[in-house]
């Protein structure tokens, strides 16, 4: 059984999505619906260890012997502290270390309540990424928790490998296990390549053929940084393909670029039924409101975004 903690059954959810299948586990209160539901999952190999300074190390050493990343899992407050002299270690090491922590909702930090202290961005230039998980509410901090998770694992091995740091705030009653399943949660995947010709894309093409219907989006973009057409003229004649005006000249052929009139005329049903199942969208931001709200009310199956290095 797995805790009803939206914010923790996503992170568990990616993990396992993310293909982690190490965890070493330190006691705690705070921590129980982490240690619970990560005990929980068939494919993670958990490690229980007492002291936390000695689960550091023992989680660098594990990552060290498979080159993959391994979590260390603590409750909340001094205990955290006791991880710095490994997170310093796997950092200068380049090892990829997932740090998770329990924590207290921060209304109480300051408040005199035990095993509480400030914990987000507590290791600070020692980590690769610091985030702190939203307490699941609405769909909105779905998404959010959703995407901070995805951040913080894909920061593992992003321009060289080190340790992160997802610290989740957990109000009371913490002692709730009735979820059965963990959720279906999107995986972000970072595809990277200093040339678009330079890696076999087999895979990513054959899944943008099991789609019928794909759209693409050329958003704000400068005539300093042009995508080379070669590769999306290719795929113009598959594509609705839509263009803000201050894209410039990005796109192959004659895009869509009144789109807004084009969303105001189409009726709810119409719109539900031309929503795409695959998105790539490429360049900066998406000016349109109009777009951007149909999007998050009809969102695409699959969502691509194409961006120079530097910018993902």
């Amino acid at each position: 059984m797995y805790t009803n903690k939206k914010s923790v059954l996503q992170l568990v959810a990616l993990l396992k999505g993310h293909g982690i299948t190490k965890v070493v586990l330190c006691s705690g209160s705070r921590n129980i619906p982490l240690i619970q539901t990560l005990a929980s999952v068939p494919s993670f190999s958990c490690y229980p260890m007492t002291d936390e300074r000695s689960a550091g190390y023992f989680a660098l050493g594990l990552s060290l012997s498979t080159a993959q990343p391994v979590v260390v899992c603590c409750t909340s407050g001094t205990a955290l502290l006791n991880l710095h002299p490994a997170i310093a270690e796997a950092y200068y090491q380049q090892v990829p270390l997932i740090v998770i922590s329990a924590d207290r909702p921060s209304a109480w930090i300051g408040q005199m309540d035990g095993q509480t202290l400030p914990q987000e961005n507590l290791f600070g230039g020692l980590v690769k990424k610091s985030v702190s998980l939203p307490q699941v509410h609405t769909e909105e901090d779905e998404w959010y928790c959703n995407r901070l998770i995805n951040e913080a694992l894909l920061a593992t091995h992003h321009h060289g490998k080190g340790p992160v740091h997802i610290n989740v705030p957990l109000s009371l009653p913490i002692f709730d296990f009735s979820e059965t399943l963990l959720p279906e949660e999107r995986v972000i995947v970072r595809y990277e390549g200093l040339n678009v010709y330079d890696r076999d894309y087999t895979s990513l093409v054959e899944r943008l053929n099991a789609y019928s219907k794909k759209m693409a989006i050329a958003g704000q973009m400068s005539l300093i940084y042009l995508f080379d057409k070669r590769a999306s003229k290719q795929l113009y004649k598959h594509f609705v393909w839509f263009s803000e005006h201050i894209a410039n000249q990005t796109v192959p052929g004659t895009p869509i670029k009144n789109f807004d009139l084009v969303l105001h005329f189409f009726t709810e049903q119409q719109r539900a039924d031309l929503a795409p199942d695959l998105l790539i969208t490429y360049g900066g931001h998406i000016i349109s409101k109009n777009l951007k709200n149909y999007l998050r009310n009809h969102p695409p199956k699959e969502h691509w975004h194409i961006a120079r290095m530097e910018r993902l």
